[in-house]
C-alpha cells in the first residue's frame, strides 16, 4: 500500500474504549493515534494520569477503501465519523501539531502548566464583575477559555469561573 493513498480518519469509539480500539487497530496493519492529555484530578478519587484528549474519538491512518472494514469492525470502535455520507479526514498538519504538543512525554500538559501560570498563583481579575479583585488561580476548565479562581468574600473562599484572558499573574507560588 502506498504511503500517498493513506489518510487520517476520525473514528468514534465506544465509551471509554479508546485504548481497546487503539490496541486492536494496531494489530490490523493500520496506524491508530489517540492524543492524550494530563487532566488535573477534579476530586480526590478521580483517576490520575493521562486521559484521551478527545473522549470517544481517535485518529486512524489507513488506506481507503481497502482497510475501511478493518476499522469499522474493530473491538472498541463504533464507526468512522462521517458528514453527509463523506468520511471525515484529518490533515497531517493537525496530527503533527497534536504530537508536537505531546512531545516526548506522550501526553499534552494543561495550558497553564505550559504557559507558566501554576495552580495556586495569585492572580488579579482585569475585567468583568470582579475587576480589580485578587484571588488564587485554581486551574483551567476543559476547553481552556474559562478558569477557576478562589476569591475571599462573604466570610469564606468561593470558587468562581472567569474568562482566562481576564487574569493577570500577580505572584507565582
Amino acid at each position: 500500500m502506498g504511503e500517498l493513498s493513506q489518510q487520517w480518519l476520525v473514528v468514534r469509539t465506544k465509551a471509554r474504549q479508546e485504548k481497546t480500539a487503539v490496541h486492536h487497530l494496531a494489530q490490523r496493519e493500520v496506524t491508530p493515534y489517540c492524543p492524550m492529555f494530563l487532566q488535573p484530578p477534579w476530586h480526590a478519587r478521580a483517576p490520575r494520569g493521562p486521559v484521551p484528549l478527545f473522549a470517544g474519538y481517535i485518529f486512524v491512518r489507513c488506506s481507503l477503501p481497502e482497510q475501511l472494514n478493518a476499522v469499522r469492525f474493530c473491538p472498541g470502535v463504533l464507526a468512522p465519523v462521517a458528514f453527509g455520507g463523506e468520511i471525515a479526514v484529518a490533515d497531517q498538519s493537525l496530527i503533527d501539531a497534536l504530537r508536537a504538543r505531546e512531545g516526548s512525554r506522550g501526553y499534552a500538559l494543561p495550558v497553564e502548566q505550559e504557559e507558566g501560570m501554576p495552580v495556586g498563583a495569585v492572580v488579579r481579575l482585569m475585567s468583568g464583575p470582579f475587576e480589580g479583585i485578587e484571588g488564587v488561580f485554581n486551574g483551567r476548565l476543559r476547553g481552556g477559555q474559562r478558569a477557576k479562581v478562589l476569591l475571599e468574600m462573604l466570610r469564606g473562599r468561593h470558587e468562581v469561573e472567569v474568562d482566562y484572558r481576564s487574569l493577570a499573574l500577580v505572584r507565582a507560588v
